[in-house]
């Protein structure tokens, strides 16, 4: 069976395939819920940051920025990036689990269901409890995270095969509610010096409940402020897709 593997060939392509994603509307609603806390941290951790495209616009709302992702394809990008644009962003590659900067931080955030790449409950929580070591008192961890409705329900199904538009891929997935892993084959097609060329990678997200989070969270030491539907300030429903937590380091 061949091995893939995550985020590894797909990076040097990857702005052009989320180049529909409205990066600064995410920032956006992160900045509503500090507003809403009425917090107003200045030194930022971006966990799981990909090529930087959420590290980005936090720096330019004023932040000092630290970006961190498990993939060194994905840095290298976001240090190229960042030192084209003239932004001092600092970029690590660093795995959740083992997170190790020796400083602390306002707040935290991972974003774009990253942490459902950590199928792992132990990884998971030793990871939580983690970035609870690199904040301040009061610090803030914001992230969100796909439900078991979303990966379920085949969110993760689908194409774009426009014959104009690079990357072309098609997603299928497979969701195992025992396991609660959701299996995702992804084939790209690209373009690179006139040439195409496709490859596969298989990705792995796993569903966590939102008591099981809660328990991470607070076993680490956090509280939980809020858990909202994504984009809203609104309760989750039984068909909600995605969640934000908002999670605070007492004092």
């Amino acid at each position: 069976m061949p091995t893939f593997q995550e985020f590894t060939e797909i990076a040097s392509h990857y702005d052009r395939l989320m180049a529909s994603v409205p990066y600064t509307l995410w920032a956006d609603y992160v900045e509503q819920i500090l507003r809403r806390l009425k917090a107003k941290p200045r030194r930022v951790l971006d966990i799981a940051c990909g090529t930087g495209n959420t590290s980005e616009p936090m720096y330019d709302r004023g932040c000092q920025v630290t970006g961190v992702d498990v993939s060194p394809e994905m840095i290298e990008i976001a240090r190229s990036k960042a030192a084209r644009s003239g932004r001092q962003i600092e970029y690590d590659v660093q795995d959740i689990a083992d997170l190790s900067l020796n400083r602390r931080f306002d707040l935290a955030i991972s974003l774009f269901d990253s942490l459902n790449y950590v199928t792992d409950p132990e990884r998971l929580a030793r990871g939580i409890a983690r970035v609870f070591e690199h904040l301040d008192p009061g610090g803030l961890f914001i992230f969100d995270v796909n439900t078991e409705y979303a990966l379920a329900q085949h969110f993760f199904d689908q194409s774009s095969l426009d014959i104009g538009r690079y990357p072309r891929y098609i997603w299928t997935s497979e969701y195992d509610r025992e396991t609660r892993i959701c299996r995702v084959e992804m084939v790209f097609e690209v373009m690179e010096n006139g040439v195409k060329r496709q490859f596969t990678e298989e990705h792995l997200q796993r569903a966590y409940s939102t008591e099981e989070l809660r328990t991470m969270l607070e076993n680490a030491g956090f509280e939980v402020a809020n858990v909202f539907r994504a984009y809203t300030f609104r309760k989750p429903a039984r068909r909600t897709d995605r969640l934000f937590y908002v999670a605070r380091r007492g004092a």
